[in-house]
């Protein structure tokens, strides 16, 4: 078996193609989102065509990443630029992929080259109101009815991200409670749908200019054709876009982790302390040199699930040891920099915003006992 890490020249291109767009366009207007609180919608748009097609086929107007790590690649660049801007990238994934993945021919025609060319955007409705996020074949309330050519939904949906950016919601509901993650079906529900509507939109801190919004289904009707692929397959479809956008999540959280050690790097070269520079002090120098390792071991975990996704080989745990690692050594970074720092992280608001995007990021797509839960199944055989 040959392990390798190095990029391929098509990787790296790839890589600093994004770095590149990320460093031109979200990097200056970073600030002015995290102060309003909300999202430039021009510049969502060109983050969903020119950075999230990357999820999508060439076939159906994306640009078709060769594999994971590359998906991985872009999801790091996107994070060091703007934690909330990560949020685009990773729910254009976790609605597309379910479509891409089990769709029909004319759905994936009619909904993901609007979404390639920036048209569309399809926030991702599983999490039930009263209900915990991890287990949502048990807490999944919301309900589908056929009725002729048409479902009614009827539920409630919360932590739902990005709403205010949305065309579409891509909603799981049972269509067959009976027969358990096999009655889950997955519908496409534009936000103009008669009996959809908005009902609060829930504060928290950290990725300031992503909005997460309580949803309401109350008889609401969708012509047949938005039943995403096959009736009973929508857990099936939801569990594709997870696998991806999860792995993807942990190496974007490394992108914050590597923007917050750059700023306490360059803190410690040029602060002079005594007449000495704090390069000299080791009590200031081994704590980022630590982290810097911790960085990197955390980047090659997401990429080590990534490839196993690419050889089709099963990586649950694999990817929850890489999004608890990822996500921890992001908020141990941050804060280490910042006690580093002392005064001068203060007014600081970079860091500070970045600290609070990784602690909001630790508990995205599975908490990190969540995800120790799992990799025990894998070390106990459970």
């Amino acid at each position: 078996m040959t392990v390798g890490f190095d990029l391929t020249e098509s990787q790296i291109a790839l890589r600093d193609e994004i770095r590149e767009f990320a460093d031109k366009r979200i990097r200056p207007l970073g600030p002015e989102m995290e102060r309003r609180k909300e999202f430039d919608k021009e510049l969502a748009s060109e983050i969903t065509r020119n950075v999230s097609s990357y999820w999508i086929p060439k076939e159906y107007g994306g640009k078709g990443a060769e594999s994971i790590v590359d998906l991985c690649l872009i999801a790091e660049e996107i994070g060091a630029a703007y934690g909330s801007c990560l949020t685009i990238f990773e729910v254009g994934g976790l609605a597309s992929v379910p479509i891409v993945k089990g769709g029909t021919e004319e759905q994936k025609h009619r909904f993901l080259e609007p979404f390639c060319r920036g048209e569309y955007f399809f926030a991702f409705g599983l999490t039930d109101s009263g209900g915990p996020g991890s287990d949502p074949v048990g807490s999944i309330k919301t309900e589908a009815k056929r009725d002729g050519d048409n479902w009614i939904l009827n539920g409630t949906k919360r932590l739902i991200s990005n709403v205010d950016l949305a065309s579409h919601i891509l909603v799981f509901a049972y269509t067959d409670r009976s027969k358990g993650a096999k009655g889950i079906s997955a519908f496409l529900v534009p936000v103009d749908a008669k009996g959809f509507h908005i009902t609060e939109k829930q504060h928290g801190h950290g990725l300031n200019a992503h909005d997460v919004e309580i949803l309401d289904f109350k008889d609401c009707v969708l012509p047949n054709d938005y039943l995403i692929g096959e009736e009973g397959l929508g857990f099936v479809y939801s569990m594709k876009g997870l696998d991806k956008t999860r792995l993807c999540l942990a190496a974007g959280v490394i992108g914050i982790a590597r923007e917050a050690l750059k700023i306490g790097v360059e803190f410690v070269k040029n602060r002079i302390v005594f007449g000495e520079p704090l390069t000299t002090k080791q009590a200031m120098t081994h704590p980022l040199i630590e982290l810097s390792t911790r960085i990197e071991a955390g980047r090659f975990l997401a990429w080590r699930a990534a490839c196993l996704e690419d050889k089709g080989i099963r990586h649950s745990a694999e990817t929850s040891q890489a999004k608890w690692f990822c996500a921890e050594t992001a908020v141990d970074t941050c804060l280490k920099v910042i006690r580093m720092m002392s005064g001068s992280a203060w007014d600081n608001d970079q860091l500070n915003s970045m600290l609070h995007d990784a602690i909001t990021f630790t508990n995205a797509q599975g908490s990190a006992e969540i995800h120790k839960l799992i990799m025990s199944r894998t070390l106990f055989d459970l």
